[in-house]
C-alpha cells in the first residue's frame, strides 16, 4: 500500500513499510531492532517513496525544524560510495514527543 503523501518536504515522519521493529537482527538488542522505527526527513526524499514507506506526521513549529536543521549538519558515520547519509556519530534520543492534530496546530 503506497503512502498517501510523499516525502517530498523536511519534517515529515515516516514509518518503514513493514512497521516498527524491523531493524537489526533476530539477536539483536532493542537500540538495533528499533533502529529503523521511524525516519524524520531533512528535505526531500523520494527514495523512501521507493521503499515503500509511509508518512505518518509532520514537524510542524519553527524549534523542531530548526534542531531538524542542526541534526541534519550534524557528522555522520561513513558510508559505503554513493550513499549519501549514515547514522550521526552522537547517539540522538527524543526524551519529550508532543502530538497534536493539524487542526490543533493552527
Amino acid at each position: 500500500e503506497q503512502s498517501a503523501r510523499l516525502h517530498n518536504y523536511a519534517g515529515l515522519i515516516s514509518l518503514p513499510r513493514d512497521g516498527i521493529g524491523y531493524g537489526g537482527g533476530l539477536l539483536g538488542n532493542d537500540d538495533e531492532a528499533f533502529s529503523s522505527a521511524f525516519q524524520i526527513t531533512a528535505s526531500e526524499a523520494p527514495d523512501m517513496d521507493k521503499e515503500g514507506r509511509k508518512v505518518i506526521g509532520q514537524l510542524i513549529d519553527v524549534n523542531s525544524m530548526n534542531l531538524l536543521a542542526r541534526l541534519a549538519g550534524s557528522p555522520t558515520r561513513k558510508m559505503l560510495p554513493g550513499q549519501n547519509g549514515g547514522s550521526p556519530l552522537i547517539k540522538v534520543s527524543v526524551d519529550e514527543c508532543i502530538v497534536s492534530s493539524a487542526k490543533e496546530a493552527t
